[in-house]
């Protein structure tokens, strides 16, 4: 009896280890597996000066920090992460009006980087983005802390989309084709990406090139987007970093003016070159958020002092500032990008009306 009850505990240990052992092994080929999954398609093409036949990179000699970089930076106990907390107590915008013309623009801050841009007749939504998380995951990675300001449904005919390169808080996939569907935009993004939206059954796209031209005609109306670059990267999963591009654009309208979308970027010296190329800008979208620390972001994303910058190397009539405010997804202050702005801005004699901050939903027309 003993030895019969010996050996039966023997046979279900040995089966606890076998199991234990499994999840073990398979833990890894998992983890292979999902990040395969959500990776996007790379893109295939010819050489250039920002793609060597396999991977994109930044000409200007700033690629951002790899693997090691980034483990030090989430492990390092001296970092002074400073807590973000979720706004409860939040209105919601006005419905935008139906469209905007006759030389007249408008602009509403959504969110993050997610901005309704009305003008002559056409409504563009730059990186739409409405789900609760910056993550593949939505029960947890980075969390939206203030609401997208404008409901989806509540959003005008949609008749362009400007997607700058396929990041978790840029590329919505959850809600991309759900606007897409509904409203059947153009959407005009930067190269490999379409590949990608056709998976998702996203298929009236265009990819474009740094310094491509596009006529966009809608009726009577006609303007041209330029794709220009930025200084980031790309990628979704485990086997797809810097397999498509990363840009800004500019929409350039013979009766509304040009209005820049910077995109996601850090600071580099094309912005001067955009500057000589289309003169006038009567508006632009510029990031001041996730910048911190300065090491570590500072090849991706530029901070408040350099998005004024930005703003002063374009000529920019008017800038709004985006990419803040929304995910925590660096170190600084949920508020700190705001504060550092209006210091950058007082001390380059910029009024905050020059470039300045809307809460979500709040529209302004451009003068």
């Amino acid at each position: 009896m003993l030895l019969n009850r010996l050996l039966k505990n023997l046979f279900l240990i040995h089966i606890m280890l076998f199991i234990f052992l499994g999840i073990v092994a398979l833990f890894p080929i998992s983890i292979f597996i999902f990040g395969k999954l959500i990776s996007a398609p790379r893109y295939k093409g010819l050489v250039s000066d920002h793609f060597d036949g396999k991977n994109f990179f930044n000409p200007w000699g700033k690629d951002p920090s790899g693997f090691k970089e980034a483990t030090k930076w989430m492990t390092d106990s001296k970092r002074d992460k400073k807590p973000w907390s979720e706004v409860k107590d939040f209105t919601l915008g006005e419905k935008p009006i139906e469209s905007v013309s006759d030389g007249n623009l408008r602009v509403t801050f959504i969110g993050h980087s997610t901005v309704l841009i009305q003008m002559d007749g056409v409504n563009i939504l730059t990186d739409p983005v409405w789900y609760s998380r910056a993550s593949p995951f939505q029960f947890m990675g980075p969390k939206r802390v203030r609401p997208a300001g404008i409901k989806m449904e509540d959003l005008p005919p949609i008749h362009l989309i400007l997607l700058s390169h396929n990041h978790w808080d840029h590329l919505d996939i959850i809600n991309l084709p759900k606007i897409y569907a509904q409203h059947k935009p153009l959407i005009i993004t930067s190269l490999g990406v379409s590949q990608f939206l056709k998976q998702k059954g996203i298929h009236n796209s265009v990819d474009m090139d740094w310094w491509d031209e596009y006529s966009f005609k809608k009726e009577a109306t006609e303007f041209k987007i330029t794709c220009l670059p930025t200084q980031h990267f790309s990628g979704r999963g485990l086997f797809d970093r810097n397999g498509t591009l990363w840009s800004g654009f500019m929409i350039s309208s013979p009766t509304s003016g040009n209005v820049y979308f910077a995109g996601d970027s850090g600071y580099a010296p094309f912005f001067k070159t955009i500057r000589e190329k289309f003169g006038k800008i009567r508006l632009a979208l510029i990031p001041i958020g996730a910048y911190l620390p300065a090491w570590f972001m500072s090849p991706i994303h530029c901070a408040p002092s350099e998005a004024v910058d930005i703003h002063i190397d374009v000529k920019a009539e008017n800038s709004l500032a985006i990419h803040h405010n929304t995910f925590p997804l660096s170190d600084e202050g949920q508020y700190q990008p705001i504060e550092d702005l209006n210091i950058a801005l007082a001390e380059k004699g910029i009024s905050r009306d020059t470039f300045f901050v809307l809460e979500e939903g709040k529209m302004r027309d451009i003068v």
